[in-house]
């Protein structure tokens, strides 16, 4: 899960530090929505068992590795017609107090496949907050679990006011966490109020202190046995990282280029506060740096680009990279013979491609990319 994460792909889509990070909760939602559990009557063609007596183990903090988050796929509800006379469901969505315009209200049957952190499709409702923050959508009578989104296609985003994530009625905690909703009779209301974000912040080095670049981090949690991803990102050209999440207990995994292969470690976070003292150590790869250029010598600007061994035996996924608005760059690589290459973003951008260079040690270069 840490691969795609790929710095590259979080600038399409936080690695899309873009990763991402939204993609990452769909892509859970419509995987587990197509599983199957060992108590499912139908399911697909090759099932995915579900953990019973052992759950799945808790990566161990600072592990030589981290491990790459994964979902066991649980059963999709089944349900039938509804002919009957609905409820009316209403309430307001707030932060901080104030109301929320335009958050997306979703409803989904609460069982034991809507329990974990990600939300499993169908959902049996969905309605838009008004300018006062309120919402109605009507309902058959049922249990339910009831979240709010501002961005219902990346609910990870912060938008800078201190608050994120996706509440669910009853006692205002993270995705699925919270309590079910009995909604019966002509009525009934949820109120939902989102909740504040806290900072997690820090540097990733190697042992020797010099700060990583576009090292990938990944934020997750074990619940009932399934590791679910929460979004992550990258670092900065000195090491530096900071993401925002919502005060629970997860792991953090980070993973880089070491010299000779991937490197990296977990940490195991209970966040009360914000965390932005964190200084984790990795074994790093070469730090190099330069202009990324095209066969004019002009700076590539603002290029996604990434770095191809040209020993095919060596794998090289996290060697990814962005270049500024000087077309200069920071990044760790393995020691190794590359080529860099350009990730096109729009139909029609050229595929370019360098020379090979020899990596080995810190070291600036220019490569130079042209058509080929």
């Amino acid at each position: 899960m840490i691969h795609f994460l790929l710095r590259g792909l979080l600038a399409v889509a936080i690695i899309a530090a873009g990763l991402v990070v939204g993609e990452q909760l769909r892509a859970s939602r419509e995987q587990l929505a197509t599983g199957q559990a060992a108590s499912a009557t139908t399911g697909p063609a090759t099932p995915s068992p579900v953990p019973t007596a052992t759950p799945a183990p808790k990566p161990s903090q600072a592990s030589s590795q981290p491990s790459t988050p994964t979902r066991t796929v649980v059963p999709t509800p089944i349900t039938t017609p509804f002919t009957g006379v609905k409820t009316l469901l209403t309430g307001t969505v707030t932060k901080g107090g104030a109301p929320v315009r335009g958050a997306t209200v979703m409803i989904y049957p609460s069982d034991s496949s809507n329990h974990g952190p990600t939300p499993v499709p169908p959902e049996t409702g969905k309605a838009m907050t008004d300018d006062r923050g309120s919402y109605h959508v009507a309902l058959p009578p049922g249990t339910y679990r009831v979240g709010a989104f501002r961005d219902y296609g990346n609910p990870s985003t912060d938008f800078g006011d201190g608050f994120t994530w996706v509440t669910w009625y009853g006692d205002g905690f993270v995705i699925g966490l919270g309590k079910d909703l009995v909604v019966s009779g002509t009525s009934a209301v949820a109120d939902i109020a989102l909740l504040p974000s806290l900072k997690i912040a820090g540097r990733v080095v190697g042992r020797d202190g010099v700060g990583v670049p576009d090292a990938q981090l990944v934020l997750w949690r074990y619940v009932s046995g399934i590791q679910f991803p929460f979004g992550g990102g990258t670092t900065d050209f000195a090491g530096r990282f900071s993401l925002s999440h919502v005060a629970m207990s997860v792991t953090l995994g980070i993973q880089t280029n070491g010299k000779t292969g991937a490197s990296g470690t977990t940490i195991d976070l209970d966040l009360r506060a914000d965390r932005t003292d964190l200084l984790v150590t990795v074994d790093r790869g070469n730090i190099v740096t330069g202009i990324l250029r095209d066969a004019a010598g002009k700076p590539l600007a603002d290029t996604n680009f990434g770095v191809v061994p040209t020993d095919t035996q060596f794998a090289c996924g996290w060697c990814n990279g962005r270049s500024d608005a000087s077309g200069r760059f920071t990044i760790s690589l393995p020691t190794t013979t590359v080529r860099f290459r350009n990730w096109a973003m729009n139909a029609g951008d050229p595929d370019l491609l360098s020379p090979e260079y020899v990596i080995s040690g810190d070291q600036t270069l220019d490569p130079m990319l042209k058509a080929h």
